[in-house]
Order: C-alpha cells, then structure tokens, then sequence
C-alpha cells in the first residue's frame, strides 16, 4: 500500500507547475487525489480501530471527505465529519481569538500586565504582558509538568483552581520573558481567566455568543466540565500492548489550552473565516496570522494561537493537537486557498504528519523538494525477536544534543525515554532497527564491537537525526549514594519526595510511586516524564541539600532537603 502510495505521489509531482489562475482539478484529478488519501487513513477503516474525520478544502469547495474508523468501538459507532471531537491545543487560536476581539474592542491591550487581570500572578521581578502568553514566550513554566510533578496523572479531574493553585507557588521563570520561546499551555489558562474577568462571563460562553453561534458552529463548545454530556462525541484510544486498542480516559476540566470539542465541519467553518474575515474583521484576522518577535525584534513564528511558517516553501497557517488518544491537524495554505483538517481519536493517528501527506497530495507540483526524506512509522512492520536479544540494547546513552535516551525491557518488550519524555514501545523493524509507532522515531544500534558490545547508536526523529554514545553502566557504591538519600520538600510543588537506592542508583518516590533514575555525570540523573535532569547540589561528606529538577517545560524546580522523625529514606545504604 505504501509503495503504490508513493508511486502515485510522484507521478503528481511532476505535473507541471501550477499557473498563477490554475483550472479547477478535473473530476478525474479530485478522485485520483481521494484514493491517495483514502490509502493514507485506510489502516484505521475498520470497525475495530478509532479513526478520524478528514476534510479538504479548495477554494472554498469541498474536494474531498473522508471518514475512518469508529467514534465509540464499544458501541459500534462510526466517525463522521459531524461527530463531537476532542481537539486538544487547536482550542488555542479560539482562546487567542477571544483575547484579540477584546483588544480590538479596547477592552485590553496585548500590551498590559498580566497581573492587572490576573492579580494573584506572582511578582517574578519582571513583566509578563498578554502578548507574550499569546506567543509562548512568557517564561512561565508549563501546568502539565508541573502538575505531573506534584504528583498528578493527566486522567485526574484537574479544574482551573488546580492549574491557578500551582502558578500561585511558582518562584521562577524559565526564561525572561520575551527572550525565548517555549510551547506554553499556563499561558493560555491565564488568558481565560483574561477573559472571564474582562468580560465578564467564562471563556466558554464568550466564545459560544462571539466565535461559534456567530460562524454557525452548532456542535462546538468549550468542554468546562468534563462529566457533561455532549451527545455522540467521540472517545479516546491508544494502541494496547497486546493488540488492539484499550480506552483513554480524559477529564479536564479547565480551558484555554484546550479542551475544545468540535467537529471536522464546524472546523470547516472556522477556517472559512480566516478568507472572509466574516466574523472578526479582516486586520483581526491578519493579527492573528502575523508572526509574534522576541525582544530583539526576531519572529518567533507563533501568532495568536497558530503557527506561521511555511511547508516545503509555501506559506501556511497551522496547529496541532495530542491529548490522551486524541489527535487533531487544522492546515490552511492561504495563496492557494487550500484547508487541510484532520480529527482523530487514536493515538496512532500521527495527524499533523498525516495532514502533511496531504498537502504533498493536493499541492503537487508547486512544493519545493524535502531538504531530506521524512520517516513515516504509522504503518511500520516488525519482525519478531526473542525478548532475551534485547538485553544486549538496554541502558543509557548520551545523546549529542546533551540530552540522552534509556532502553530498558518491560514484560519482554522494548521501551526507551528521552530525558523528561514519556515512555515510549519501540518495535523492530531488524535486529538493530527500532521504531516509534506512536511518533515519527526511529533509533538504529549500531553493530557491535569486537567484544560484543554496541556501544553507539542513532536516534531519529522526523527528519532530524542525532547520535548517541552508550554510557557505561553505573553503579554507585554506598558511600556514593548515602549523601543523596532522604527526604526532599519542594514549596513550589507542595510536595514531598523520597530518595532511596536500590541495586546501585537513584530511586525517587513521590505520590504516584516510584521512579529509577539513570545515572548521567557526577551527582546528576535522568529519569522518564516528568523528572527529565535530576541534579543534586552536595558538598563533600555531607548529606545533599536538595536537587532540581529540569524538564523541556519546567525548568528548575527546586527541592530541599527536610529532615522528617523516622523516615525510611534517612536510612544508611549497606
């Protein structure tokens, strides 16, 4: 199938290059196009499997409709353009949305202090204004990893108080704000609460009377509650281990950053705005998909919940989304009047990769070439290996970024982690090939030594490639670890964690269980999502007085040590 798919795309690719009025496609071309996509999603057309509801667009006509898989396997309900889904972070541009229709009523200034909306913000010894939670570059560490940190799991009910109770504690920022960019979903909880306390009324009933009944998006609210009922909505699907899917719960219940349920034809009618301006106005709508800049006046390419860029050397207006099994792509290429959207719900559904392959369909013959070939995973096949040959893979390896990544084999399969990053199955492709179905990964061993031993290897992530040193086995003698082991408190957290050892490493345990660290340099670890780098500040002979923990989003949030009556951690190491 993949084989007749790409055989199909470049005989695409070299028709000749689009004119500057092109004749609409022929019948003949819309269908040939509708079997390439049809092939893209056709590993999730059956009624076992989650699916999702696909959309093109071109020049304001519909020029292909696709729907995959079931919306609920338990109760046999199929996917369709009009099913309630859940579309994770493409809430985000409504959320910016809102924000802009506020200041463009002179209701607020992009300009202003957070904290003249938000009082309880803390004082961070710098400003943090409203554009710069619009474009990521506020500094605020991320509420899921803090959260996670605490001690919270992602299928707990975490309600805005829960997201507001934690920022109130923050002492830090991860950067100046303005000065760096980094994916933010703090940021856009805090602009709901701009929101609600500007206007007035919830995020949810200002986007239903402003944006949605206003383009006529019927089936499209702000889920603030996660026990509401919305009727045939979707529900939430991972690959299970064994085969098949197992169910996700999700039960957010704060907005902002997400938590938008809508449909791939309610979609349709947002992204018909960004053309017409019809709700908005045009120099809102030209604001929004205007790249925001750092402080030195670089664009950051991120505008009022999109990003602005360009795919293969065309200008596009873009997002995804990932929450729990959902996946969603909303694409929209505006000199060629093009739309690409994607809603899923399955984990497997890599949608933005997906909404891609789409484009490369549609806009044949005026992409540029890819700089290098991008990996696709989704359909990836695997060979069978005995769980013993995987012993020879596992550990930790140095990654040439400074980051690294750690093998090790749960209930006879191969699971690794990037620092911070979640658990992650890798499936062989070969003996010394393994792949990420979940994600465009892949990393290849290299052949081993004269003794055996694979010492290296390279860990690939679309289309980026890195190397990576495998790091000797470390195991740390009693004196080694006795100065580590105890109790740490972090305020900012409000939370308690034990460091113990157990067969010559860190343990951290904290109120989801216990977590191994790897060892990575002297009295620094690296654990899985959402620990990342553990560094101890010890001095010698001493007990440690605390560590930090830093993750891609969180950056060091810092523990001290605390000295608790018969606590099992104190205890020496023999």
């Amino acid at each position: 199938m993949k084989a007749l798919y790409y055989l199909a795309l470049v005989l695409l690719a070299l028709q000749p290059p689009a004119q500057a009025n092109p004749v609409a496609p022929s019948a003949a071309q819309d269908a040939a196009r509708g079997q390439l996509v049809d092939a893209l999603f056709a590993a999730w057309n059956r009624p076992d499997s989650p699916g999702a509801a696909v959309l093109v667009v071109q020049d304001g006509q519909i020029s292909y409709r696709g729907n995959f898989g079931m919306a609920d396997i338990e109760q046999g309900r199929a996917i369709t353009s009009f099913t309630p889904i859940h579309v994770a972070s493409l809430s985000k541009q409504f959320t910016a949305f809102a924000i802009l229709l506020l200041a463009q009523e002179g209701k607020l200034s992009l300009d202003d202090d957070v904290r003249k909306y938000v009082p309880e913000l803390p004082e961070f010894g710098q400003t943090i204004r409203i554009r710069h939670l619009l474009s990521h570059t506020s500094g605020l560490r991320d509420q899921w990893n803090l959260l996670a940190m605490a001690g919270w799991r992602m299928d707990d009910v975490i309600t805005d108080e829960d997201v507001m109770r934690l920022v109130r504690r923050q002492r830090a920022l991860n950067f100046a704000p303005g000065s760096d960019f980094a994916y933010n979903n703090t940021g856009y909880t805090l602009l709901a609460a701009i929101v609600r306390n500007v206007a007035g009324k919830p995020l949810a009933a200002f986007a239903r009377e402003r944006i949605f009944e206003p383009l006529g998006m019927r089936h499209t609210v702000f889920h603030e509650q996660y026990g509401t009922l919305v009727a045939r909505r979707a529900r939430s699907y991972q690959p299970a281990p064994a085969g098949g899917y197992a169910s996700v719960a999700l039960s957010y219940s704060t907005v902002g950053p997400s938590n938008l349920l809508t449909t791939a034809e309610d979609l349709l009618l947002w992204a018909n705005n960004f053309d017409d301006a019809r709700v908005g106005g045009p120099a809102l709508l030209a604001q929004m998909q205007t790249s925001a800049t750092f402080n030195d006046g670089t664009p950051t390419a991120y505008g009022g919940g999109v990003e602005v860029g360009t795919y293969r050397g065309l200008k596009s207006i873009d997002h995804s989304g990932a929450d729990a099994g959902f996946r969603s792509y909303l694409a929209y290429f505006p000199q060629q009047r093009l739309t690409i959207i994607v809603a899923a719900n399955g984990a497997d559904v890599q949608a933005g990769r997906l909404g891609q392959r789409i484009a490369d369909i549609y806009l044949a013959g005026q992409l540029e070439p890819l700089p290098k070939p991008v990996p696709d995973y989704s359909d990836g096949v695997q060979v069978s290996l005995a769980p013993a040959r995987l012993d020879a893979l596992l550990g930790t390896y140095a990654l040439e970024n400074g980051s690294a990544i750690t093998f090790a084999r749960e209930q006879g399969q191969l699971f690794g982690w990037t620092a911070g990053d979640e658990k992650m199955q890798f499936y062989p492709a070969s003996e010394r090939e393994f792949f990420v179905k979940l994600s465009n990964a892949s990393f290849r061993f290299d052949a081993p030594d004269e003794a055996g031993v694979i010492g290296s290897g390279t860990w690939l992530r679309n289309a980026r490639a890195v190397r990576a040193r495998r790091l000797a086995p470390a195991r740390l003698s009693g004196q080694e670890l006795q100065p580590l082991l105890g109790e740490y408190y972090s305020d900012e957290l409000h939370a308690l964690y034990t460091v113990t050892a157990k067969e010559g490493s860190v343990v951290l345990g904290y109120a989801r269980g216990d977590v191994a660290l790897a060892p990575f340099g002297k009295q620094r670890f690296v654990g899985p999502w959402p620990f990342g780098l553990v560094t101890f500040q010890c001095m010698a002979s001493k007990p440690c007085a605390g560590f930090t923990v830093t993750e891609s989003r969180a950056n060091e949030v810092a523990f001290t040590r605390v000295a608790l009556t018969g606590a099992a951690g104190n205890t020496a190491v023999p």
